[in-house]
C-alpha cells in the first residue's frame, strides 16, 4: 500500500471507529431502558397506587411499597396517614373520584366494585388488579406475593411470609393441648337488618378455627345468613363473637340478649362470655391483621394456655 493510500485510510478508519462506538454505546443505553429489571425499577419509582381493601392495604404497607401510595378506601383509613385521600367503600367505588387522582393502578379484592366503575376505569388506561381474596393462610401467602409482584416488592414478600408462618405454627402449637376445645359463634348486627352468623367460607370462621375454636355455624351455613332460633339452641356456643363495630351500639349481654332473646339459653350467656374481634380484620379475606386476632382471640378463649 503507498503514502497516499495510508493517508487517506488512517482518519477515515478512525471516523468510522468512532462512529461505530457511539453507535453501540447508543444502542446499549436505549436497550438498558427496556430492560426487565430498569423496567420494574421505572414502575416502582413512579407508581401511583390506590388501595382498595383493608387485606391489600396492610400488604402494601407491610412489604415497605407504602410510598407508593396516593389514596384507599375508607377500610384503610386506620392505616395509612391521615393526609392520604380516602376514596370511599372498596365496594361502592366512583370512576371519576378515582380518575381525577391520576393513578397507574388500583388494586383490590374479588370484593371491590361495582363492575361498572371497573370497566370505566380500564378504558380510561388505569391498571386494575383483583387479587386473591381466599379466606386459608395458604390465600393469604399467594395474596402477598401477588401484591409484592404488583408493587415490585417480591424480594421483602418472602421475609413477611415467613413471619406469618411462624405466627401461624405459634398458634397451632398453643392449640395441641386443648381437649375441650371452646364453641364461638360470630353474629353479624346491622339496624335494620335480621342478625346473621358466620358459617363456612368466611373470614370470621378462619379466625375462629384458627384460634382453636369451633364455629357451630359452619356445619349449619355457609357465609353471613340468619339462621333459626331453633338452630341457634342447638349450637350451644360457649362465646359469642361480635365486631368492634357492632359494640358501639351493644355493649354487654345483656343489651345483645335484648336484640336476639334465644341466646339466654346459651352457655356464652350463664357465662357473660362475649369476645370482640377487630371489623378490619374481617374484610378482604382472611389478611395479616386476621392472623393477629386469631392470636390475641387465642389466649382469650384459652386464657391458662
Amino acid at each position: 500500500m503507498d503514502r497516499h493510500t495510508s493517508f487517506i485510510t488512517a482518519p477515515f478508519l478512525r471516523h468510522i471507529s468512532q462512529k461505530i462506538l457511539l453507535s453501540t454505546t447508543l444502542f446499549i443505553s436505549a436497550s438498558s431502558l427496556f430492560s426487565p429489571l430498569a423496567h420494574a425499577q421505572t414502575d416502582s419509582n413512579t407508581a401511583r397506587v390506590i388501595s382498595a381493601g383493608a387485606a391489600i392495604t396492610e400488604i402494601i404497607n407491610a412489604l415497605g411499597a407504602k410510598q407508593q401510595l396516593i389514596a384507599v378506601d375508607v377500610t384503610s383509613k386506620t392505616l395509612v396517614a391521615d393526609n392520604i385521600p380516602k376514596v370511599g367503600y372498596h365496594r361502592q367505588l366512583s370512576a371519576e373520584s378515582l380518575i381525577a387522582l391520576a393513578p397507574t393502578r388500583i388494586i383490590g379484592s374479588d370484593e371491590m366494585g361495582p363492575p361498572k366503575t371497573l370497566t370505566l376505569l380500564k378504558q380510561s388506561g388505569i391498571e386494575v388488579d383483583i387479587v386473591n381474596g381466599g379466606e386459608t393462610v395458604s390465600d393469604l401467602l399467594h395474596r402477598i406475593d401477588q401484591v409484592a409482584a404488583l408493587t415490585q416488592h417480591s424480594q421483602q414478600a418472602q421475609q413477611l411470609k415467613q413471619t406469618i408462618t411462624t405466627t401461624v405454627k405459634t398458634i397451632k402449637q398453643n392449640n395441641s393441648h386443648q381437649t375441650q376445645p371452646k364453641k364461638v359463634l360470630f353474629l353479624m348486627i346491622h339496624d335494620g337488618r335480621p342478625i346473621s352468623v358466620a358459617g363456612k367460607n368466611t373470614t370470621a370462621d378462619s379466625i375462629i378455627t384458627l384460634a382453636g375454636a369451633i364455629n357451630p355455624a359452619a356445619a349449619v351455613v355457609a357465609n353471613y345468613k340468619p339462621v333459626s332460633t331453633e338452630a341457634i339452641l342447638q349450637m350451644q356456643p360457649d362465646i359469642i363473637l361480635l365486631s368492634s363495630r357492632t359494640t358501639a351500639s351493644i355493649k354487654d349481654m345483656a343489651q345483645l340478649i335484648k336484640k336476639m332473646p334465644v341466646l339466654e339459653a346459651t352457655p356464652a350467656a350463664k357465662n357473660n362470655a362475649i369476645a370482640v374481634i377487630d371489623g378490619t380484620a374481617l374484610i378482604g379475606g382472611l389478611g395479616i391483621h386476621s392472623i393477629n386476632e386469631a392470636m390475641r382471640l387465642n389466649h382469650i378463649f384459652y386464657p391458662q394456655s
